[in-house]
């Protein structure tokens, strides 16, 4: 131990005898070791990190799955009771389900999301409140009792400003009293990733909140809440679902127009992140990003090596004094990597500080949503801290081992005879060329991966997603959380566009209950005529919308065949449907679509089909082609609904004004999500995701050049300096400054050309798997592998002349009598 402390004060020491070293290496390291805390806490928080909950690892999600459906389904409260029933193979279940609602009492209410909860919600999941009580486990089953509220800690503070008097007051939700009486814990935010609420109701009471929902929790076909509960002891979620089997085979029989071809998924909690279905991407999207800015660390690693390289070398005379005077080749080993482990802790203490700043960076992104989004969860605790901690030993380690031994093994006597001016040999020399090759190459690898995200996300924003994304204003209202009866809300949707369309400066406007790629959406089942549905069939379900007739010219989705909605086609008509090209040749494959009938319920009205438009982007960028209807608000009405507002100049201009028009038909509504189509797109979910991605890689990149640069200049220039005797013969010999010149940049620019051509090869090989996360991006793309190609050597011709210049100045008098 004694041996310890003293190797830890000499490597102490000459570090701090080399301060432009230990600058260099430990601002290396700790980029390489920033980056990698980073990702890996993105990632740790969205789907590693469990819930602050009892026996967290135990939690399974349930939901429906069918066989041709890609994303599992929410379960009806009904079902949910029935499977509740099974406690052999359930030790509990809770339901919850995010939704907004208005807060306030007086003057404007304000938008708030609040957590739908079953009663025994916080006592299953082990929650104790951080002031009052929770709702007991017998509040909360009755429908339209209970109106009880429990606010998040974050809205306490926010709201009430932390009041303990807060206890037992009665506040306005959607203009219904209800009681505080509690808070819950300020670590736990909610169970639904996404989405953080301000408080928690009882589900019992949404019939009180909208009395439009009054029987939403005895409707079969009501599949809005999100199941979390915990297995017996010893069952599987393989199990729990063979088990469900008889439950899943009645519901299919009793209720085949919402059930058919449902059956149970049980999932464990943490690998149904960030939502059930999306497994197998987010599996390929952590091993892409892991991998990616693993390479950052090992070229930071290769850099650090060099260096240690570099400087063993010009320490050579003091080890083999050293070794001469009794010291074993183990203790110096030893001591270099003792060194190069202190070099690692103080760069892991600059890489937490970095991943720090690069967490703000993220956690200050703008999503244009009024939603209260939580995608980025980067909060330090043990695993962020292990793993920083981890890296930066083995760093340590890989960084100085190679270093440390050929310091260790160097001779003796031919090392005291020289003086301590010989370079290494050639071996060391040749490995440290290996190393600057191996840091281009992988360099050029993340610059090329960078450039395939980027060329993605120019090909995905000009994609045809079948709407308009310019000069398109967006703001949103929900007349259900201000008591609007049908028939009120369709009287005053259409009072709304056709003001807003009288506007200055205004082209068209309509209303529709979603929004293309939004955060929300809902479908219906599919029933042709005349196609026999039986018990080995399976229906159809397409997402759908609700829309004005004017909704197709200001949207810019046209309709390419048939008619579009009219005023005409009003509730006490036939029903009608606008359906996508998807949706027609799925159903009635090489038939003309205009004049079919289907209904969305097995006995349920006909509705024709009497316009088609061409299939757009609904959900996701990359989705496949999905069955969509748009079907008249007038005949499916929705209080939730989304303005639409087509202009001819910059649509921000026309905020206020629409506003106005707005408060004019109603001063208390609340109006949320104001944003641009533009922006929507731009920076909400259509094409965050990849922006986020071009970003992350960019970054990648980017390190990944400045290190390489770094390599290259330090090799060159410590080549310089062990060569000075060599360039002073030749300049004394009459060699010109052109020849010394190209002699340094012949060695730089060979080193970065091999590693080009490695780089590139390897760029081919990783496209392969990063392909599926790509849009538009083909393995051959020479475009962008010429253009990094052609940065990474204009950044190593830089890195080469700055040392070569050096050399030109070299004086052959002052140099021959130095050596």
């Amino acid at each position: 131990m004694e041996s310890f402390w003293k190797d830890l004060r000499y490597a102490f020491r000459m570090l701090l005898k080399s301060p432009g070293f230990t600058l260099v290496a430990v601002l290396a390291l700790g980029l390489g070791i920033g980056a990698n805390t980073a990702i890996f806490s993105v990632f740790d928080g969205m789907l590693w990190r469990p819930l602050p909950v009892k026996n967290a690892k135990q939690l399974v999600v349930l939901a429906s799955k069918t066989r041709d459906f890609q994303f599992p389904l929410n379960l009806a409260y009904p079902d949910f009771e029935d499977y509740r029933q099974l406690k052999t193979v359930f030790s509990d279940l809770v339901v919850y389900s995010p939704s907004p609602v208005n807060f306030g009492a007086q003057g404007r209410p304000e938008r708030a999301w609040v957590d739908l909860v079953s009663g025994n919600y916080f006592s299953a999941l082990g929650i104790e409140p951080a002031l009052g009580r929770t709702f007991a486990p017998d509040e909360g089953w009755v429908q339209n009792k209970d109106p009880l509220i429990v606010l998040s800690y974050k809205f306490w503070q926010k709201r009430f400003g932390g009041d303990s008097r807060v206890i037992g007051q009665t506040v306005q939700v959607d203009n219904q009293p209800f009681t505080i009486i509690g808070v819950a814990p300020a670590p736990y935010v909610g169970a639904y990733y996404f989405i953080e609420p301000d408080f928690y109701l009882p589900l019992s009471t949404v019939g009180l909140l909208d009395p439009t929902q009054a029987n939403v929790l005895t409707n079969r076909n009501a599949s809005f809440l999100r199941v979390l509960g915990y297995l017996q002891p010893g069952v599987t979620p393989t199990q729990a679902m063979a088990a469900a089997e008889p439950i899943d085979r009645r519901l299919v029989q009793d209720f085949p127009d919402s059930h058919k071809g449902l059956s149970l998924l049980v999932l464990p909690e943490l690998s149904a992140r960030p939502e059930p279905g999306l497994g197998a991407f987010m599996s390929t999207a952590v091993i892409v990003f892991m991998l990616l800015v693993g390479l950052v660390l090992l070229i930071a690693c290769a850099n650090v090596a060099n260096l240690i390289l570099a400087r063993a070398n010009g320490r050579r005379k003091e080890f083999a004094t050293r070794v001469a005077l009794g010291a074993s080749r183990w203790r110096m080993a030893r001591q270099l990597l003792t060194e190069t482990v202190l070099l690692s802790v103080f760069g892991g203490i600059l890489g937490m500080l970095f991943a720090r700043w690069a967490g703000m960076a993220l956690t200050g992104i703008h999503i244009p949503t009024d939603i209260p989004l939580r995608l980025f969860d980067l909060r330090l605790d043990w695993r962020i801290f292990s793993f920083a901690f981890f890296a930066a030993l083995a760093t340590g380690v890989v960084a100085g081992l190679v270093p440390s031994l050929q310091a260790s093994r160097a001779d003796l006597a031919d090392t005291l005879k020289a003086g301590g001016r010989s370079g290494g040999g050639s071996a060391s020399h040749r490995f440290r060329n290996a190393l600057v090759i191996s840091q281009v190459a992988v360099s050029l690898l993340l610059l090329a991966c960078a450039g395939f995200f980027i060329r993605s996300l120019q090909n995905s924003a000009h994609m045809d997603m079948g709407f308009r994304v310019d000069h398109t204003l967006m703001m949103s209202v929900d007349l259900g959380l201000q008591g609007y009866t049908e028939e009120r809300g369709q009287q005053f949707f259409k009072q709304l566009t056709e003001h807003v369309r009288a506007l200055p400066g205004v082209r068209d406007a309509a209303v529709s209950a979603f929004v293309p790629m939004g955060y929300d959406n809902s479908g219906v089942s599919v029933y042709p005529d005349g196609r026999v549905i039986d018990d080995k069939s399976t229906t159809d379900v397409v997402f759908d919308d609700m829309v004005q007739p004017s909704y197709f010219r200001t949207a810019g989705t046209p309709v390419i065949r048939g008619r579009e909605f009219t005023d005409a086609d009003s509730a006490a008509t036939p029903k009608v449907a606008i359906i996508n090209e998807a949706f027609a040749q799925k159903i009635w494959p090489g038939q003309d679509p205009i004049g079919k009938i289907f209904r969305t319920q097995k006995d349920g009205p006909p509705i024709q089909v009497v316009g088609l438009t061409r299939t757009g982007k609904y959900l996701f960028l990359y989705e496949t082609p999905q069955l969509y209807a748009y079907f008249p608000l007038a005949q499916r009405y929705n209080s939730g609904a989304n303005l639409f507002v087509y202009t001819q100049n910059d649509p921000q201009q026309l905020v206020s004004a629409v506003r106005d028009q707005i408060s004019q038909l109603d001063a208390n509504l609340p109006v949320f999500a104001v944003t641009t189509m533009d922006a929507h797109v731009q920076y909400g979910k259509p094409l965050l995701p990849a922006r986020l991605g071009a970003m992350l890689v960019g970054a990648f990149g980017f390190l990944g050049l400045v290190l390489a640069s770094v390599g290259v200049y330090g090799v060159v220039s410590y080549s310089v300096s062990q060569r000075t005797q060599e360039i002073g013969i030749r300049a004394a010999l009459g060699a010109q400054r052109s020849n010394v010149l190209g002699l340094v940049l012949k060695q730089g620019m060979s080193m970065a050309l091999i590693g080009t051509a490695v780089g590139i090869v390897l760029s081919f090989l990783l496209f392969r798997g990063l392909s599926s996360v790509l849009y538009g991006v083909k393995s051959t793309d020479f475009v962008t592998l010429s253009a990094v190609s052609a940065l990474l050597l204009a950044v190593a011709f830089a890195a080469s002349y700055v040392p070569a210049l050096r050399a030109t100045r070299v004086d052959p008098v002052v140099a021959l009598r130095e050596q």
